[in-house]
């Protein structure tokens, strides 16, 4: 997905700038699994959840109080690197 589209998405939701600028550049090159759950939030605003290995976007959001963007991530970084976000995940978010 095209980042300016991301960015812009994320400053009407009220992130900062700088995060936005962060924040969309990781999302614009997510993994294929994970992309309609971004269009989804992208076009609607529906939060849409995914499990990878035990982890999902809405657990991470109801356990660590993560934003939707945010949660995406880390079910992404599960997803490319499922050994080591898993066990940092399970440790705890900080």
């Amino acid at each position: 997905m095209n980042q300016d589209i991301i960015y812009a998405k994320l400053l009407d939701k009220g992130f900062q700038e700088k995060t936005a600028s962060l924040l969309s550049e990781d999302l614009s090159i997510i993994c294929a699994e994970l992309e309609p759950c971004l269009s989804s939030w992208i076009d609607s605003g529906e939060e849409n959840d995914y499990c990878a290995n035990g982890i999902s976007i809405k657990g991470l959001m109801s356990q660590y109080q993560l934003h939707y963007p945010a949660a995406l991530l880390s079910v992404d970084w599960v997803i490319k690197d499922p050994n080591t976000a898993t066990a940092a995940i399970k440790r705890g978010i900080r």
